[in-house]
């Protein structure tokens, strides 16, 4: 029987490609013995696993418009390393049980439990003390250069007050930058793992860190910015929004990759004229809020007798002071540039708290029978990484069948004529007619805008023209793709597009897409049809396949 090796580079590997290349390497592993054969193809693969972590490396800093550094390549290699190493050690285990690893593949090693015996390859898939040397210099130079060029933070009231706003947004690029500078989390941590728990009215109980380097950190108190309620209620409306929901069945990396780009434009957008880049940086980035945080969080919350570099340790994860002076690049100060005074809101964290209704989770007994548990624990069915999540779905799906039963929401009906999958010029959707309102009970203007043409609807500005021409365009992509016969060339409804097609502001989409009906016509058909976030990717414009007119 032929071995599976994703076996050990599943839990192991975090980025995709590394997994295959994983359990590539410990096939051809396999087959080999003798300390001669395991280091000739070890020392092989191993120049091959470093050019395409240059390669890889050179493409993000182009892509992300940033220096080269000359270590970055040295740093993704180090860090993947040990997730290689990781997945031999799995594999090398496995082997030792069914009592299939031959002494004179191994060598002894003495650890705190005593000597072990360990797989040769872990002698050569390794990186030398001088290695780390080089790759940490230029860091440990520009950090001593910005410890002593410290940004400073002068405008705190309306840093909040943009935390505040994103917060309430219906943007999740907008909402996790939000909570990111609330919160001094990692994106990932944000967009996948983190759960809040209220303490008091700017504290929290963390859990979801995502580097503890071994240490088992189930949960640690931290502080927010703004109030906790906020937090809690804004991490509950980004867990609930599709393109986030479908994160669960991606990699940390791979969230990371696709995610960060378009979260690190807001960081951009909404805090460049709050907060400068630390000295040696271009541009504002996730990172810069992590530290924004620990300056920000120092100046409102941190006691005179507590060390400042001890309490972003605590507050920040960390296991060690080494790791909280990455964050030192930024003081909080007065509109002169004079450093403030540090804990002026200690005392507010007595204040009376203000309940999350969203993302506080109220205990209490429910009794279910098999076949509901079932239903609750199908991901599929529910596709929400919790099983609240999952019962709050069930109740808005609940909703929605009684306004059915009601006669309140009846399908729309369009006369489509085009060739399947074909691009052209022409349009491909010809003038549609609506066969019976979506909505029966409606205002009179709201049932006139119902009864335009495409054509006059394409150009009107009258109230409600907008929702109507989302509307229309979300069925004019359901009629294309059901006459594709591929998957390959149908068309996820999203916000991109929606807004190809109607010509419509991001923000009235994300509304449609938010509301209760933009759930029901849009996220319940991609979850049908299996539509990951990525599916329109590399396919052009959708404009030169559907049209409405």
């Amino acid at each position: 029987m032929t071995m599976n090796y994703s076996r050990f580079t599943e839990k192991n590997i975090r980025t995709a490609w590394l997994k295959k290349w994983g359990s590539e390497f410990l096939e051809g592993l396999e087959g080999l013995s003798g300390k001669e054969a395991i280091q000739s193809y070890c020392i092989a693969k191993k120049a091959e696993y470093e050019q395409e972590i240059k390669d890889r490396s050179g493409e993000r800093l182009e892509t992300e418009n940033r220096i080269n550094s000359g270590v970055g390549w040295m740093n993704s290699a180090s860090t993947n390393m040990s997730q290689i190493r990781n997945a031999i050690k799995a594999w090398q285990d496995y082997k030792a049980e069914k009592g299939e690893m031959p002494e004179s593949d191994t060598y002894p090693q003495t650890t705190k439990e005593g000597i072990i015996q360990q797989h040769l390859s872990l002698l050569f898939m390794n990186y030398p003390r001088e290695f780390h040397i080089a790759r940490q210099e230029p860091t440990k130079d520009r950090k001593n250069e910005q410890r002593s060029n410290l940004e400073p933070i002068t405008c705190i009231d309306e840093y909040q007050a943009t935390i505040d706003k994103l917060l309430q947004s219906t943007d999740y690029r907008e909402l996790t930058a939000g909570l990111i500078a609330a919160t001094g989390r990692r994106p990932s941590e944000i967009l996948v793992t983190a759960e809040f728990k209220q303490i008091n009215q700017f504290e929290v109980e963390f859990t979801g860190q995502i580097k503890n380097r071994g240490e088992d950190r189930a949960s640690y108190d931290t502080y927010t910015l703004v109030e906790s309620y906020k937090v809690l209620d804004a991490l509950a409306r980004l867990r609930r929004i599709p393109e986030i929901a479908e994160l669960k069945e991606d990699t940390l990396a791979e969230v990371d990759s696709g995610k960060n780009n378009k979260m690190n434009s807001k960081v951009k957008e909404f805090f460049s004229d709050l907060l400068k880049p630390p000295m040696g940086e271009i541009e504002l980035s996730a990172k810069n809020l992590r530290a924004s945080y620990a300056a920000i969080a120092i100046y409102l919350f941190c006691p005179w007798e507590k060390s400042t570099n001890q309490f972003i340790t605590e507050k920040l994860g960390h296991i060690g002071d080494g790791s909280a002076t990455n964050y030192e690049d930024y003081q909080v100060c007065d509109k002169e540039g004079r450093p403030l005074t540090r804990g002026a809101w200690i005392a507010r964290l007595n204040e009376e708290i203000t309940k999350s209704t969203e993302g506080n989770i109220i205990s209490m007994e429910l009794r279910l029978s098999e076949a509901a548990k079932n239903t609750i624990d199908n991901i599929d069915f529910l596709p929400f990484a919790d099983s609240v999540s999952r019962i709050d779905e069930l109740i808005r799906l609940a909703r929605i069948g009684k306004r059915f039963e009601e006669g309140e929401l009846l399908k729309e009906v369009l006369i489509v004529q085009s060739e399947p999958h074909v691009k052209t010029s022409e349009p491909q959707i010809a003038e549609s007619e609506i066969a019976e309102s979506e909505i029966a009970v409606r205002e009179r203007k709201v049932k006139d805008v119902s009864e335009l043409t495409n054509t006059e609807l394409l150009g009107s500005n009258i109230p409600y023209s907008g929702l109507e021409k989302i509307r229309r365009a979300v069925d004019a992509i359901k009629i294309y793709n059901e006459r594709q016969t591929d998957a390959k060339f149908q068309w996820a409804i999203n916000t991109k597009s929606l807004k190809d097609l109607t010509g419509s502001r991001t923000e009235a989409v994300q509304n449609y897409l938010n509301a209760t009906e933009g759930r029901l016509n849009v996220y319940d058909y991609n979850l049908e049809k299996g539509y990951s976030y990525q599916h329109n990717r590399g396919k052009g414009s959708i404009k030169d396949f559907i049209k409405l007119v």
